[in-house]
């Protein structure tokens, strides 16, 4: 049974690559390596803390020709850091800040959050819905809404136990607002998890992002190869 879910997964994949690869002919299109990790830990029974680092590394940019070569492109790293306060056993509320490092200028990120999640006989879903407004020097402030949705199904029977897998599937929309300039932003990500135990687990998978659906010539598409892990103490 998993090795036949696992075999209609991958044929869906190969499906939506080609159709990424046949879309992006003609629009902005790039692709590398996506690495993150976070470390949670409880200060109480109602509040707890997650430091996260995420870091995106371009290995392939259509645009600008990169890795011809086997060039390599450092594009951002995110350190991220959220204090949250548990509303009941489903539903969390985060206040989280956030520092980009990239090339041109460094930015600084508030985060406001709200979590809930909701257990079906077989799925674990959740919904997020997050504001947050970047800081920029000189520009003006960036401000964004965004919602998501995000599933956990089991590969081996009904309920996640330590030592098995699952498949991680999520869709975020992303709108975001600056000086007077609206955009919108997508994000579908798929992975495989390894969950060793209640505070370890993977995930790999890919992360496909397309964006500028407001600015004329400009829709541009994203793919990551997206790896996790996932600590809690």
């Amino acid at each position: 049974m998993m090795k036949n879910s696992l075999n209609i997964i991958l044929s869906f994949f190969c499906i939506f690559l080609y159709h990424v690869y046949a879309q992006a002919q003609n629009t902005r299109f790039s692709s590398g390596v996506f690495p993150e990790a976070s470390l949670s830990y409880k200060l109480n029974e109602t509040y707890s803390i997650t430091h996260k680092i995420e870091s995106q590394h371009g290995l392939f940019d259509k645009t600008s020709q990169l890795n011809k070569e086997l060039e390599y492109n450092h594009v951002l790293t995110d350190l991220q850091s959220f204090i949250s306060r548990k509303i009941s056993p489903y539903v969390k509320i985060n206040l989280g800040y956030q520092y980009r490092i990239e090339d041109g200028e460094n930015t600084h990120r508030p985060i406001q959050q709200l979590s809930i999640l909701q257990r079906e006989s077989r799925f674990r879903i959740g919904h997020r819905v997050r504001t947050d407004q970047t800081f920029f020097k000189e520009a003006e402030i960036l401000w964004r809404f965004r919602y998501r949705l995000k599933g956990q199904i089991p590969l081996q029977g009904f309920e996640l136990d330590p030592g098995e897998k699952y498949l991680s599937i999520s869709n975020e929309v992303i709108y975001m607002n600056q000086n007077g300039e609206d955009d919108i932003e997508n994000r579908f990500t798929t992975s495989l998890g390894f969950y060793f135990n209640d505070k370890n687990k993977l995930e790999i998978g890919f992360d496909y992002r397309t964006d500028d659906y407001l600015v004329e010539d400009r829709f541009r598409h994203r793919l990551w190869l997206k790896i996790g892990y996932y600590k809690s103490i």
